[in-house]
């Protein structure tokens, strides 16, 4: 299993990364994009992903997906329809990332080791 540091690297990583699919997508889909932009609704939108993750448990998902459209919608400038399919083509180069991550052996991601990268962190505050 991989070090605290090791999975939040790969996490900082990944999130550079999908910074550049989510910026071609929404602008391939007609919405209103920079890269600045792209870069704060994706910081925005990790925010999200763990608090909600965190709080809601099963329930969190759900909710997560339903803010990402809405956020996606009023930062972009674009329809439910258009961010819907931005959220569901990032979340496929995601996919797509850590299986491609994976087969290299690099990391394998769990939110085990996610969470227990947070606390390392927290520790350390």
């Amino acid at each position: 299993m991989m070090d605290a540091w090791g999975v939040l690297l790969a996490l900082a990583v990944l999130f550079i990364l999908t910074v550049f699919p989510l910026y071609i997508i929404v602008k391939l889909l007609g919405g209103k994009v920079s890269l600045m932009k792209a870069l704060v609704i994706k910081v925005a939108a990790v925010v999200i992903t763990l608090l909600l993750s965190m709080a809601f448990g099963l329930v969190g998902p759900l909710l997560v997906a339903v803010c990402l459209i809405i956020l996606y919608m009023a930062a972009f400038r674009m329809g439910v329809i258009r961010a819907s399919i931005a959220w569901l083509l990032e979340g496929v180069v995601l996919v797509v990332l850590i299986l491609a991550f994976g087969a290299l052996g690099i990391t394998a991601l769990k939110w085990s080791s996610i969470v227990g990268a947070v606390n390392y962190l927290a520790g350390l505050i």
